[in-house]
């Protein structure tokens, strides 16, 4: 598990240091540099995963992130020229420290002298190996056809628009928790009378989200496509099974984050951006609490967030003993008066409360009630 993230001079950071948890929430206004944060481990990742593996480079473009040339990235109020990411992990009692860093050469505005620290056990953290899953905020809605792809799905891939759901779920879909031979964590919370498989768990989870909601996921692979459709409770059972395009989009967005969360084994890594999107309250906080057992399950999430709904159903979720206090993390991100990023940390206890409200950490709500009882001028 990564314990703390380090970054200096990336982007909106000249220095920060974060403390992760297996759950982890980031959240604050826009443009506070909480998707930087994600930023630098997907460039980690990335990075090492370079086809140059004797001299890795800081890889800037590549398949999980495109952020252009390193002027674009290199913080423009930094100390030094220096750019460098530390990640600090935790396996089986054993700390490791894992460094990526070069330096920004203004002549000609690229990366030179970089150097990444000992990997030789980089493939038992999850940022670097299969176990792991990044769903990005631009991930697709509904359509009509999604592709299939052998190598992604061999290799634990939903692909970060969740572009793969379809053909990973018919390859993997029938492994069973509990199962001695299963890629999947045993201690993923089930839910109850709804079948073992990754497939059935799914399908009952997306129908807690949407109540009673049935999928059917096929594969073309004549013409190497899938499709998905779905189908609602009706008068007499169940309705036909409607393409994907005559559904709304909530149901096709949040597909891959429920499989993200619930694919993976033991000491896993969840990243995720937005997971709210297009749902309704009731469903983003279900998906806080899901979320919320994944972790305590052994599978750390890390997520951004602007969903109030979302934070409750995590606070919801500890006060019910699904996760220890000591597993969150909530890191509220601002600008001091300085303008520089300010990360402020409200600490939770056994009964869901925490500590401080900084201004502006999901206190919209309370805000809005303030102003609808006013009285009138």
């Amino acid at each position: 598990m990564i314990k703390q993230l380090s970054i200096k001079n990336f982007k909106c950071f000249d220095e920060l240091n974060l403390e992760l948890a297996p759950m982890t929430v980031l959240t604050g206004l826009n443009n506070m540099g909480k998707s930087s944060i994600l930023q630098s481990l997907l460039l980690l990742r990335q990075s090492y995963h370079s086809s140059d593996k004797l001299y890795r480079n800081i890889r800037l473009k590549g398949t999980l992130v495109e952020l252009g040339g390193a002027a674009d990235v290199f913080c423009e109020s930094g100390s030094d020229d220096l750019m460098s990411f530390t990640l600090t992990t935790i396996q089986e009692g054993i700390i490791t420290l894992y460094t990526l860093r070069g330096t920004f050469d203004v002549a000609t505005q690229t990366f030179k002298d970089c150097y990444f620290s000992d990997m030789s056990n980089a493939t038992s953290v999850s940022l670097f190996n299969d176990n792991f899953h990044y769903i990005c905020a631009d991930r697709w809605g509904p359509k009509v056809v999604v592709p299939l792809s052998e190598y992604d799905v061999i290799h634990r891939n939903l692909g970060k628009y969740g572009e793969y759901i379809i053909h990973y779920l018919l390859t993997h879909g029938e492994e069973r928790f509990g199962d001695p031979r299963s890629f999947l964590n045993p201690d993923m919370p089930l839910l109850k009378e709804s079948g073992k498989s990754l497939l059935q768990q799914t399908q009952a989870w997306l129908g807690e989200i949407s109540p009673g909601t049935r999928i059917e996921p096929i594969a073309h692979r004549d013409i190497d496509v899938a499709t998905l459709s779905f189908s609602f409770p009706y008068e007499y059972g169940y309705s036909k099974y409607y393409r994907s395009t005559h559904v709304g989009f909530g149901l096709s967005c949040v597909l891959p984050i429920i499989v993200a969360l619930l694919s993976l084994p033991t000491n896993g890594l969840v990243l995720l951006e937005n997971p709210e999107a297009h749902l309704h309250p009731g469903g983003q906080s279900l998906m806080g609490k899901l979320m919320a057992q994944v972790a305590a399950a052994g599978t750390q999430v890390i997520v951004e967030t602007h969903s109030d709904h979302l934070l409750d159903g995590i606070r919801i979720a500890v006060r019910d003993s699904l996760l220890k206090p000591q597993q969150t993390a909530f890191h509220y991100f601002s600008r001091n008066e300085k303008k520089k990023i300010k990360v402020t940390t409200p600490q939770i206890d056994t009964e869901g409360r925490l500590d401080q409200w900084p201004e502006g950490f999901f206190d919209e709500a309370v805000k809005n009630l303030a102003a609808l009882s006013s009285r009138r001028r």
